[in-house]
């Protein structure tokens, strides 16, 4: 969500590069990226494939809260979606606003820092996740999840089909899109991707 944003708003192009060594300084704090050592010149393709964290810190503090949370909520996160179960949470994609009326206290950078790798105050849901993979793995089409395909009577004749439902279109271009699926691909399927031992 935060590399689309990047993206979408040209702060960064695919070849934009940050240093990595491991660490990111914001006023007296150090946030640190999960490679302790760093993982050097990262462009947006590696950030993704090897989960650099100090790229997606740089990305944070460009955008800002409110742009992530925009972004976050057209990706479908931070709302129910709909599935036909009970009781489904929304989870939280925080803002300034939210945390003024909710904490009376106004939003600090290093909460973004810590919101730009998915941390902080999100509260998002597994099923939200899902869907989140499934409108970029289909070209940006964000449709209601589902459990029921359809209702059939006792003697098998079928009585209500559900068709896909669309709830929306992500905003971000099929260009936008190839280019983070291929790092996303990359994840599972380039040597020093997290996931490359799947």
């Amino acid at each position: 969500v935060v590399a689309a944003a990047a993206l979408e708003e040209k702060l960064i192009t695919p070849e934009t590069t940050f240093y990595c060594n491991g660490t990111f300084e914001l006023g007296d704090r150090v946030f640190r990226c999960w490679q302790e050592k760093g993982h050097g010149n990262v462009n947006l393709h590696r950030a993704i494939v090897e989960s650099c964290d100090v790229y997606f810190y740089n990305l944070g503090k460009m955008l800002g809260v409110d742009r992530i949370a925009a972004y976050a909520r057209a990706f479908g996160l931070g709302v129910p979606l709909g599935i036909d179960l009970p009781r489904e949470k929304g989870g939280l994609i925080p803002t300034k606003q939210w945390k003024l009326s909710r904490l009376r206290q106004p939003w600090q950078m290093g909460e973004t820092i810590s919101l730009s790798i998915g941390q902080g105050f999100n509260l998002v849901t597994p099923l939200q996740l899902a869907n989140v993979y499934a409108a970029l793995a289909n070209g940006g089409t964000l449709y209601r999840p589902r459990l029921v395909k359809q209702l059939e009577s006792s003697d098998g004749h079928v009585v209500k089909v559900f068709q896909p439902e669309k709830q929306g279109v992500l905003p971000v271009s099929p260009e936008n899109i190839k280019i983070i699926n291929r790092a996303l691909w990359g994840a599972v399927n380039e040597k020093g991707g997290t996931g490359y031992i799947l």
